[in-house]
């Protein structure tokens, strides 16, 4: 269980009690699970009867649920309600899962909406291929930019100190004989996903897992999010193709968002 280290020097303007109130949320957040007062307490070094009161607090307004016959809590309702006011506000979205429809329908498997959240790959949205569906397996969930084809097209067009900084605490734990290793290994693929234009998991998270990820821009032309298909039929012998249709299916999502020149 890790713990959280409150910031050693504040803004101004952070209102304590907000900023504790948030402080539990992420906990959950990150934690995945049901936690109790005693442990959010441990987690974040604060006085228990004061995270009580403010999960109490976020319990009264549906931010959190207390599960039956337990002393633990969950996130509630009204939180899923919050972030759904995202989802469904920003045109990125909106528009991206229309794209993603389209391309579960020409590949046959799972894709992908993500952004880079300061140093980890964010989801937004995800469609399966069997039923069409927005489904929240991987929605809201994180993973490490080195071995994921969408953290490669997230960070190749930073500059490369930009992707040094987002980089700078991550482990490069192998994974499998084809995980990049190293910063400098990752770098240079970066260089080979400008050159073609998307970008390759071939088998570095798992054996058989393979995915495509191309870049999607906003009118600006900064890369603000990526787009993937990946699964066990992902079919090796066929990755060029595969790679340009994400590619330009990306591009038909920049353009929706307002894009219209070619990266």
């Amino acid at each position: 269980m890790e713990e959280r280290k409150p910031a050693k020097e504040a803004p101004y303007f952070m209102i304590q009690s907000v900023d504790r109130t948030l402080m539990i949320l992420q906990c959950f957040i990150d934690e995945r699970r049901p936690l109790g007062v005693s442990e959010a307490a441990r987690m974040l070094k604060l006085n228990k009867s004061v995270v009580h009161r403010l999960m109490l607090t976020l319990l009264t307004h549906g931010y959190l649920e207390q599960l039956k016959n337990t002393d633990k809590y969950m996130i509630g309702p009204k939180a899923f309600e919050l972030g759904s006011v995202f989802t469904n506000s920003t045109n990125l979205v909106d528009e991206g899962k229309k794209v993603l429809i389209e391309l579960v329908d020409r590949i046959g498997c799972t894709a992908h909406l993500a952004i880079l959240e300061k140093d980890s790959v964010l989801y937004l949205v995800n469609v399966e291929p069997d039923h069409l569906k927005y489904l929240f397996g991987a929605v809201g969930q994180r993973r490490p930019v080195y071995n994921t084809a969408l953290g490669k097209c997230l960070t190749a067009w930073l500059p490369e100190e930009e992707t040094r900084r987002v980089l700078e605490h991550c482990t490069f734990e192998k994974i499998t004989d084809r995980t990049i290793t190293s910063l400098e290994g990752f770098l240079e693929e970066l260089e080979r996903v400008r050159q073609r234009g998307f970008a390759v998991d071939d088998e570095e998270t798992g054996f058989g897992v393979r995915c495509f990820a191309a870049p999607v821009r906003s009118k600006d032309g900064d890369v603000i999010a990526a787009i993937s298909v990946s699964g066990y039929g992902v079919e090796e012998e066929k990755p060029n193709d595969i790679g340009l249709t994400v590619k330009s299916l990306a591009s038909q999502l920049s353009r929706r968002i307002g894009y219209f020149a070619e990266p």
